[in-house]
């Protein structure tokens, strides 16, 4: 972060500044890109991602999209509960003009988001398992659950989580973490792919939140 006046490190560190501020660099460590890599998004898919801001894998989403096919009939549908985070992802995705002609961006509780294609296919009189049914048909080809968490595994370039980090941030987290993944799999097709990740070491986060979602949904998600 600290660089000498005139140096290398310093003219490095203002392009990525400028680029970022632009839009025409996203930055994304690998292990954050990893999610995205392993759906395997195709053009035709249908794809949410629940808590997408600041907009990294939203916008990982999009290139695997136009990767596929330069016009997809596919669509990106970014959420996060916050309306401030929400403007943030929206600036961030209008430097990609061509890319965001496939992008929805949205302001709703992940743990809430509603299954809007429930509605337009119940309009269009298609006889589906909505119709009457407690739980609904999903609608989304790809879930994208990247939670809100602890962020202890970012300690490596955010020292300063340590000072704030205890024990029971953990748990503390997990219940929403669990709503949260319930209702993208709850969101998902038959056959679709979910995934789930945080930026945190704690298995309370991570293999228990798997654990239970597995649980109540007896054994298969």
């Amino acid at each position: 972060r600290a660089a000498a006046p005139g140096s290398n490190a310093a003219a490095l560190r203002k392009w990525l500044i400028e680029g970022t501020n632009s839009g025409m660099l996203i930055r994304q460590e690998i292990a954050s890109m990893l999610p995205v890599a392993l759906l395997g998004i195709e053009a035709y898919h249908m794809v949410v991602d629940l808590c997408a801001a600041p907009g990294s894998k939203t916008t990982q989403v999009l290139e695997e999209l136009f990767a596929c096919d330069s016009n997809p009939t596919g669509v990106v549908v970014a959420n996060d509960a916050s309306s401030l985070r929400s403007y943030t992802l929206a600036k961030r995705c209008a430097t990609l003009p061509e890319l965001g002609k496939s992008l929805v961006v949205t302001c709703h509780c992940a743990q809430r988001f509603p299954n809007v294609g429930v509605g337009e296919r119940d309009r269009a009189g298609v006889g589906t398992a909505e119709q009457g049914s407690r739980y609904p048909d999903g609608m989304y080809d790809r879930v994208v659950c990247d939670v809100p968490c602890s962020g202890d595994g970012t300690t490596r370039k955010h020292p300063e989580v340590f000072s704030r980090w205890d024990t029971s941030m953990g748990i503390g987290h997990h219940p929403l973490q669990v709503q949260i993944a319930m209702r993208g799999a709850a969101l998902l097709k038959v056959g679709g792919l979910m995934a789930y990740s945080t930026c945190s070491y704690n298995p309370i986060e991570n293999e228990a939140v798997v654990a239970e979602v597995l649980r109540r949904c007896g054994g298969g998600a």
